[in-house]
């Protein structure tokens, strides 16, 4: 494209090139501000160890890192059950501007930058119509779960991204050259995270039953087997770690049961419940879009449903209804880009041509939570059990914030303002009186500790841990396995008994062995650090929209000193 043409086309596009600036500005300033939360660490580690191994192995050397108990790796201590493609993009950040929170964080923030911008673009291919593109952008940067997704170093912004361009390639897949893209694409989305194989299958489906894509049936199907040898034999790699963070379903009404919890989840966070009120209301409404364009929003739409209805039953087939309500949308955060795109189209269709509804409904859909399912529970539970209920709801402790969200000036707040939590003071602390080598000893969150103090740490890998035997036949050191010679104690009181082991346990060793243990601080519990779903997410001040635990035990952190000789 030549320069002037480029500028032209700028100049058409110039409010959604207002849109992707705000849009980058939301997700890239201080972006390595604050400490990273647990798989944040997950992330940043084995990125780490990447640049030294070139493979992420849970063993460094110093420390060993697996939040699963050792389920995640394999006999040569290389983690196996998450694909890697997150963990390279990291490594590859590190090794461009250092390990540290911001380079972290910043792959993956630019893949939620480029989500906003593939938004509009697959609005206007199928519909070439500005308003349409740009409200569905305008709705995706004003959703603060998505946001928060952006910046995380983690891989669901990359699920975002990957799962659009796989809809974008799909729909103009008409070409040997497509079909490759198409594969490549769908390869990557798989390798981001192994849910991506879902959405693939999906689109195969819909060119068997949908005569409006039997033009892209031959190429899906050329493309399948490629897809298939570099993603399918993975599970076979990975198959301890599944089984370690799945539950298959085990009767109809369980189905049905996750099903709901689900859709309560997406219902939360995205526009599922306005999307399907406008959909409704366009099929009553005669259409004034030329049948061709009619076509191509048409296919955009049934992809959109077919992908996030294969989602839906993906997870309640692998996921516990507890499960559901924890996670959230972590595996599958590309509905919310996606079910902001339908709802772009639809708001402007619906419309029908007339500028005043089409604003007013932007604003609904913007700055309310009446086109998610939040207000029609304000008088709901606002403290399930998810362990002992069919399905729970998330309802804010504040019924004002059941219909107009304060998240979005929360978040705007936490980008300028600091917000450290229990990691992040335990680093600092360690930071300031640790010495470089001093064995560390926690109990939770080991992996963002780690990452910021580099301190080792023991009490690594337990007797009953899957990896002990594995362990020991690679000689890993003694300190890995028990508590002996360690300076230093950071205990989650609110985790005692995580691990399988108790403070009292610990603590009775250290002192039959002679050590003096010492209460050197007491630190404020807050959970987390920058956790990723918003139903759980601290803002600064220590600000919660929805409830949480307030009995939360203080961490304390302990100096042990050993006698002389020892």
């Amino acid at each position: 494209m030549k320069g002037s043409d480029a500028l032209t086309t700028l100049r058409r596009h110039w409010s959604f090139v207002l849109v992707a600036i705000i849009g980058a500005g939301l997700i890239f300033t201080n972006l390595g501000s604050g400490y990273l939360w647990a798989d944040e660490g997950d992330t940043a580690v084995l990125a780490s160890n990447i640049l030294k191994f070139g493979v992420p192995r849970a063993w460094d050397g110093v420390t060993f890192m697996d939040s699963d108990f050792g389920a995640r790796v394999n006999n040569d201590l290389v983690m196996v059950s998450s694909p890697w493609l997150q963990y390279y993009l990291a490594a590859a950040s590190f090794w461009l501007f250092g390990e540290n929170t911001f380079a972290a964080r910043l792959p993956f923030a630019f893949a939620g930058w480029l989500t906003i911008l593939l938004v509009y673009r697959l609005i206007w291919q199928s519909t070439a119509d500005r308003r349409a593109a740009l409200c569905g952008a305008i709705l995706t940067i004003c959703s603060v779960q998505f946001l928060l997704f952006c910046r995380q170093s983690r891989y669901y912004a990359l699920a975002m991204l990957f799962t659009l361009l796989l809809i974008e390639t799909f729909l103009r897949m008409k070409t040997s050259r497509q079909t490759a893209l198409f594969a490549v694409v769908a390869i990557l989305l798989f390798h981001t995270h192994p849910i991506g194989i879902v959405p693939v299958f999906a689109l195969g489906v819909l060119t068997l039953m949908d005569r409006g894509f039997s033009s892209q049936r031959r190429w899906f199907w050329l493309a399948l087997p490629a897809v298939s040898v570099l993603t399918i034999p993975w599970f076979a790699l990975a198959h301890s770690g599944y089984t370690e963070n799945a539950s298959l379903v085990p009767s109809v009404r369980d189905f049905f049961a996750r099903l709901v919890q689900y859709l309560i989840e997406c219902a939360s966070v995205s526009p599922l419940i306005g999307v399907t009120v406008l959909a409704v209301v366009s099929l009553i409404g005669r259409s004034r879009i030329d049948r061709p364009r009619e076509q191509r929003a048409r296919e955009l739409l049934v992809t959109i449903l077919a992908v996030s209805v294969s989602y839906a039953i993906a997870m309640a087939i692998t996921q516990r209804t507890a499960a559901l309500w924890v996670t959230g949308l972590r595996y599958t955060s590309a509905v919310i880009p996606l079910l902001a795109t339908a709802a772009g189209f639809l708001i402007v269709k619906v419309s029908r041509e007339k500028n005043s509804v089409l604003l007013s409904l932007l604003l609904l859909f913007a700055f309310t939570n009446f086109a998610q399912i939040t207000p029609w529970l304000f008088w709901a539970d606002k403290n399930p059990d998810p362990e002992h209920k069919i399905v729970a709801p998330h309802v804010p402790e504040k019924a004002i914030n059941c219909f107009l969200p304060a998240a979005d000036l929360l978040f705007l707040r936490d980008l300028f303002y600091s917000n450290v939590g229990t990691v992040g003071k335990c680093s600092e602390f360690l930071r300031e009186n640790a010495r470089a080598n001093d064995l560390l000893i926690t109990n939770y969150e080991s992996e963002p500790l780690y990452f910021h103090t580099r301190l080792p740490q023991g009490m690594k890998i337990m007797r009953q841990d899957p990896i002990y035997e594995t362990a020991r036949r690679r000689g890993l050191p003694e300190y890995v396995f028990g508590v002996d010679h360690a300076r230093w104690v950071v205990w989650r009181f609110n985790w005692d008994d995580y691990l399988g082991i108790r403070w009292s346990n610990v603590s009775d060793h250290l002192l039959a062995e002679g050590a003096r243990v010492n209460d050197a601080a007491e630190v404020k519990e807050t959970a987390w650090e920058n956790r990723e779903n918003i139903h759980f997410h601290r803002f600064s001040g220590d600000t919660y929209l929805f409830p949480h635990e307030t009995n939360l035990q203080a961490t304390h952190i302990f100096r042990v000193d050993w006698p002389a000789g020892q």
